[in-house]
């Protein structure tokens, strides 16, 4: 942990990760060669909302993250933006934004890893609960017949709902079971999440539906930016069916324009809106709101000076990480 702390290897982390934007950007620069046959003079004003509407995004990511640490430490939020931005930068090529969790451990102290890992996890499955239950319903609306799957997606829901508000009871139960080594190893850590109250899973939840507002909004504005003839409604119900399918089959975020497309495609084959104008909106969705911020991220990696102890007399640290810290 602490070799990928050192000032070079986070620099070396810098240009790999500005080396690969780039040719990402490269790759698709048959979307920019595309550009010239939309009037921007109307795109023009949806695309500002659209970036205005991205350090919401990020802001309420953090706000949910923040939510989650603040019952193991307590940062100042200027190191929680920093640390979400490095893990954009860090989860942009990695299937479900595994990377997210190393971007954000290189920002927090050492000795609080795991309430890093653990926070960022629950902020992580708070939002795809959130896009699991609204793809889920929007399929219910979409789909005709087949009454049997749509009582199933309703259990499916319930069932996550539960085990999300109860999940420190359920870890409680495998923890005393034997178990393999390296699993029990992590049981011993994910006991952390058993000190996350109701409340807590509630606020995290309520910010984490915000975020979901925020980013479909930014995604429909686009589409509508592009194909102003759909309506707004149908517009929602497919951009829901596709963070479902997100959501169920994890891609890294660079496939997303692609992926995007594809079901675009099918969602709204009815509708008249031609593959140009999803792949435009995608790639601008993924523009704003993910390769920007991974730029801003890959440059505070290099740059920002980790801190690597805890202050065991600092108010702000829970007595129970005290202990942890003082190793």
């Amino acid at each position: 942990m602490h070799v990928l702390r050192h000032p070079v290897f986070r620099w070396l982390i810098t240009f790999i990760l500005l080396g690969l934007m780039g040719y990402q950007l490269w790759s698709k620069s048959n979307h920019f060669e595309s550009l010239n046959t939309i009037t921007f003079t109307k795109a023009g004003w949806w695309l500002a909302v659209v970036f205005l509407l991205m350090p919401v995004n990020w802001l309420l990511e953090s706000l949910k993250w923040r939510t989650f640490l603040s019952i193991h430490i307590i940062m100042p939020m200027a190191s929680i933006l920093k640390a979400v931005t490095g893990g954009v930068a860090l989860s942009i090529f990695t299937p479900n934004r595994i990377g997210e969790y190393g971007g954000r451990i290189l920002f927090m102290p050492s000795q609080a890893k795991w309430p890093v890992a653990i926070s960022t996890f629950m902020g992580s499955l708070s939002q795809n609960l959130v896009a699991f239950t609204v793809g889920i319903i929007a399929g219910i609306y979409l789909i005709e017949g087949f009454l049997i799957l749509k009582v199933a997606g309703i259990l499916l829901v319930l069932v996550a709902w539960i085990c999300y508000f109860q999940m420190g009871r359920i870890l409680k139960r495998f923890s005393g079971k034997r178990i393999h080594t390296m699993v029990g190893k992590l049981m011993q850590h994910l006991h952390l999440i058993d000190d996350y109250s109701f409340i807590i899973l509630s606020k995290a939840m309520g910010i984490a539906v915000c975020r979901y507002m925020v980013y479909t909004l930014q995604f429909a504005l686009l589409l509508h930016a592009f194909e102003p003839a759909v309506s707004i409604g149908v517009l929602f119900l497919g951009i829901s069916a596709i963070f479902l399918f997100q959501t169920l089959i994890p891609l890294p975020p660079i496939a997303d324009v692609l992926a995007r497309t594809n079901i675009g495609l099918i969602f709204w084959a009815g509708t008249g809106m031609s593959e140009l104008s999803i792949s435009l909106a995608s790639l601008m969705v993924w523009l704003i709101n993910l390769l920007i911020p991974a730029i801003v991220g890959s440059f505070l990696i290099g740059t920002t000076a980790t801190k690597k102890t805890l202050d065991t007399d600092d108010p702000h640290v829970p007595s129970a990480l005290r202990p942890v810290a003082a190793e």
